[in-house]
């Protein structure tokens, strides 16, 4: 279970990062949970259609990745100045967001702040659009982690109980 942490609008400061956020990770959702049905689409008008494949895929790619990217940069933002991750650090249970692995191997929670680190620091963002969407963020040589593995639906959770 996710502690919820409301914030209003009234306290997201000029520039309402908890709405940004909300507008970005709409975009990732979209993307993700869209992809299955545009692929199943694209089944049914068969040839060589570069560009509608431009138009199905490779757009919306590009866009969710920027909007990952937003999402990770109005996220933490937003856990600079409501202190979001030292509350979370009070419950039993802190929300995570996936997993993170370590160099050596070694798994870790992934946690909402650590999970806008390693997606502005990745190397490399990789999309599972599976029935159960995932992004893998790639670390760089120079990281201590190796890879971290966001879950789209514990995003949204989180994402979730953040008021705008």
């Amino acid at each position: 279970m996710i502690p919820s942490f409301h914030i209003s609008s009234m306290d997201s400061g000029p520039l309402h990062w908890a709405r940004l956020v909300h507008e970005r990770l709409a975009v990732v959702a979209m993307f993700a949970y869209s992809h299955a049905a545009l692929a199943e689409l694209r089944k049914q008008l068969p040839g060589e259609r570069k560009f509608l494949d431009k138009v199905i895929y490779d757009i919306p790619k590009e866009t969710a990745t920027q909007a990952l990217v937003d999402f990770a940069l109005y996220f933490r933002a937003l856990d600079d100045q409501q202190g979001l991750s030292d509350v979370w650090k009070l419950h039993q249970h802190p929300p995570t967001v996936g997993l993170l692995v370590m160099k050596e191997g070694e798994t870790k929670p992934l946690s909402p702040r650590k999970m806008s680190n390693t997606v502005i620091h990745a190397e490399r963002i990789d999309w599972n659009l599976s029935s159960d969407p995932k992004v893998t963020c790639v670390g760089r040589d120079k990281e201590k982690w190796s890879r971290s593995e966001i879950e789209i639906k514990l995003l949204l959770a989180v994402g979730g109980h953040l008021g705008s």
